[in-house]
């Protein structure tokens, strides 16, 4: 991935299933939608490619509650088959429009051309992982379906909503389900 070195910051990864898939693999791409509702808890689509091998897996992590935010009190971890056509197209797309540039809104900002008021309340936040050996990056956006539909015109917000439906939809299609 010409050009991720340039943007992946090198830093350990809290969750030990992203660790573990990080170590035992080339390349790392998930989407995960993040719950702060009633406690914290995570789903993750996640495709790898290691030594030319795609893999998929669906996981779905619940956190202790309080301050604790790295302790898993349950999860759930399911491989699942997928394609290496779907697999490479996805990593081919993630290249091509340079992904790992898409900066996230970090939870404010939702509507930037500040002529909408849109709220919601409780809502998910999305995450995009793109993992390497030695990098990272991993924006989020809260609840991007909603304020592109509500504000559209965010580019990087639409890239990242095309990104993660790619991951998603190759999971799901594929049977992963929690």
């Amino acid at each position: 991935m010409q050009g991720f070195d340039q943007f992946g910051r090198a830093e350990a990864i809290d969750d030990s299933v992203l660790n573990s898939l990080q170590q035992k693999n080339d390349i790392v791409l998930a989407y995960a939608t993040e719950n702060y509702a009633w406690g914290r808890s995570a789903t993750y689509y996640i495709i790898t490619l290691n030594k030319n091998e795609w893999t998929g897996y669906n996981y779905f992590v619940r956190y202790k509650p309080a301050l604790d935010k790295t302790t898993a009190i349950s999860c759930n971890i399911n491989p699942v088959v997928v394609s290496k056509e779907s697999c490479d197209s996805i990593l081919q797309f993630i290249e091509k429009n340079e992904v790992w540039k898409i900066k996230g809104d970090n939870g404010e900002d939702f509507c930037t051309n500040g002529t909408k008021n849109c709220t919601i309340n409780d809502g998910a936040t999305s995450r995009l992982w793109i993992i390497t050996k030695a990098k990272l990056v991993n924006p989020s956006y809260y609840e991007p379906q909603f304020f592109e539909k509500c504000c559209p015109g965010n580019t990087e917000r639409k890239l990242f909503i095309e990104a993660a439906k790619k991951i998603n939809d190759i999971i799901m299609v594929s049977g992963g389900s929690r």
